[in-house]
């Protein structure tokens, strides 16, 4: 496991994010963020996750909620491309999984100009797999990272701003997710199938 320092949860303005600090014990292994629950928001989304199943890689699930100070907050969120494998810069040690693979999970946020800011990071994000387990994203950044990464701690957007990156996954080998989830706290989360390799 890796060696880490410190854990902080941040309440952010969208919906209560989480965003996670981590420190290197003096290692050489890359920062990874450890994400910890945290509250639901004052308000309940306006918006649910489509009914009718997973949506597809390039659909964009449109959100508008209530902020924890009043204000209008909406955008949507998209899935943009899963690569398994995926050419990462990091030692196999550096990962929790026994015998590695790495995955990169491309996704993109746009907040609407008629919003207030939106924080956003990679706290809600996670992979499903067919037997029902999940790998929440693991926050790892620095170097040997694909870029662009998308944040770990957080970025804040203005109204009409986007933001697109990468998240980084280890995995076990022989293994691929089948969704990938989208799960702010106070909403219903929002799935995309991850198409078969």
């Amino acid at each position: 496991m890796h060696a880490r320092i410190a854990t902080c949860a941040a309440l952010i303005a969208l919906a209560a994010l989480t965003a996670g600090c981590s420190s290197s014990s003096g290692d050489d292994k890359p920062a990874k963020a450890t994400p910890k629950p945290s509250s639901t928001p004052t308000a309940a989304a306006a918006t649910k996750a489509a009914s009718n199943g997973p949506l597809a890689f390039g659909t964009g699930h449109y959100w508008s909620d209530t902020d924890l100070d009043g204000s209008h907050i909406s955008g949507t969120t998209t899935v943009l491309a899963y690569t398994q494998p995926a050419k990462v810069g990091l030692p196999d040690e550096a990962a929790d999984a026994a015998n590695p693979e790495w995955a990169t999970l491309e996704v993109k946020l746009c907040a609407d100009k008629t919003s207030t800011n939106v924080q956003t990071s990679q706290g809600p994000w996670a992979l499903g797999f067919p037997d029902d387990t999940r790998i929440e994203a693991p926050g790892y950044s620095g170097g040997g990272v694909p870029k662009p990464e998308y944040p770990v701690d957080g970025a804040l957007l203005t109204p009409g701003e986007c933001l697109k990156g990468k998240l980084t996954f280890d995995l076990e080998k022989g293994t691929r997710p089948d969704r990938v989830i989208y799960a702010v706290d106070g909403r219903a989360p929002v799935i995309w199938a991850v198409p078969k390799a």
